[in-house]
């Protein structure tokens, strides 16, 4: 298989090498690093999960509801008002 030298700042080495496994090459942790990247948003998210949707994830209309949610975040005070104080 053929290599490409990268070129990386001291402080990313550093941090790349923190993230190397036992017996893993470079090559491993940055292919693992890659592809287990956070969804950029929750549509992100819900896109690359459609293919589970019917199989006890999420219902159509729970998706929809995720996605409405996200456009109109509430904020704690909100969230906290039902509550009763302590």
């Amino acid at each position: 298989m053929p290599y490409t030298t990268l070129t990386v700042r001291q402080d990313v080495a550093k941090k790349l090498k923190a993230s190397k496994g036992a017996g893993e090459s470079y090559s491993d942790v940055l292919n693992r690093l890659l592809e287990n990247q956070p969804a950029k948003c929750v549509e992100e998210w819900l896109q690359s999960i459609a293919p589970l949707e019917g199989r006890g994830v999420f219902t159509p209309a729970e998706r929809e509801r995720l996605k409405e949610d996200q456009k109109k975040p509430r904020d704690s005070h909100s969230r906290r008002k039902g509550h009763a104080s302590v």
